[in-house]
C-alpha cells in the first residue's frame, strides 16, 4: 500500500458510512487529516555506537467512529513518515562503502485503534487510544545509486490527545508512542506528535 492511496481509502469509508441504513446512522463518524513529527527513541534514536535516525515529518489520515452516549470508539489510522540517518550512521556507512553514503527509513502503516473519550459534552475534550496494525518499513541507502529493501512488520501504538470543537469541524492534537517490530537490525520506535482537523461525515 502506498501513501497516495490513503485519501481514497478514507473517501471510500466515508461513502460506506453514508450508505448505511438509518438504524446504523446513529454512529458519529469523522474523517481527519494531520501532519507532525516522528521523534526516534531508544536505539532508533542512537545505538551504543551512536548510529541512529533523526526526527522526520509524518502524515496521517484517520477514520473515527463513535456511538452516541458512550466514550468508547474505533479509529482507523493510515500514516506515513520518514527518518534520515544521523551523522554517526552516515559516517560509518560512508567508511564501510568507501564513498559518501546516506540512508533513511520510510514507515507506512495501517493501525486499528480503540479510543476512550473524556468529557463528551465539552468543546475541549481529551482522549486516549491504543491499537495494533502493520507497517511497511523501507530502508534506503544512497551512494551514487539508491538501494532499497523493505518488509511489512507488526506494530502497535498508545497515546492520547485533545479535541477542540463541537460542530462538524474539530481540531485535534495528539502524541503517540509507536513501536514497530525489528527489521534488518533496526527497531523503529518513536514519539509521534500530530496536529490536524476532523470533519463529521455521518450520524445524527
Amino acid at each position: 500500500m502506498s501513501w497516495s492511496t490513503a485519501p481514497r481509502i478514507a473517501l471510500a469509508l466515508a461513502a460506506l458510512i453514508r450508505s448505511l441504513p438509518l438504524s446504523a446512522q446513529s454512529l458519529r463518524a469523522q474523517l481527519g487529516i494531520a501532519g507532525g513529527l516522528t521523534l526516534p527513541t531508544s536505539f532508533y534514536h542512537a545505538d551504543p555506537a551512536g548510529d541512529g535516525f533523526t526526527p522526520g515529518f509524518s502524515g496521517l489520515v484517520v477514520v473515527d467512529l463513535k456511538l452516541p452516549k458512550t466514550p468508547i470508539g474505533i479509529r482507523l489510522d493510515v500514516s506515513t513518515g520518514h527518518n534520515s540517518a544521523n551523522d554517526s550512521l552516515k559516517s560509518h556507512l560512508s567508511a564501510a562503502v568507501g564513498a559518501p553514503t546516506d540512508a533513511k527509513i520510510r514507515l507506512t502503516g495501517v493501525v486499528a485503534n480503540a479510543t476512550y473519550n473524556l468529557q463528551l459534552a465539552s468543546a475541549a475534550r481529551g482522549y486516549f487510544l491504543a491499537g495494533i496494525g502493520f507497517y511497511n518499513v523501507k530502508y534506503s541507502a544512497t551512494s551514487g545509486a539508491t538501494v532499497d529493501t523493505s518488509a511489512t512488520k507488526l506494530a502497535w501504538n498508545v497515546g492520547g490527545g485533545l479535541t477542540v470543537g463541537r460542530g462538524a469541524l474539530a481540531w485535534f492534537l495528539e502524541t503517540r508512542y509507536l513501536n514497530v517490530a525489528t527489521f534488518s537490525s533496526v527497531k523503529p520506535t518513536g514519539l509521534v506528535t500530530t496536529t490536524g482537523i476532523r470533519v463529521g461525515v455521518g450520524g445524527r
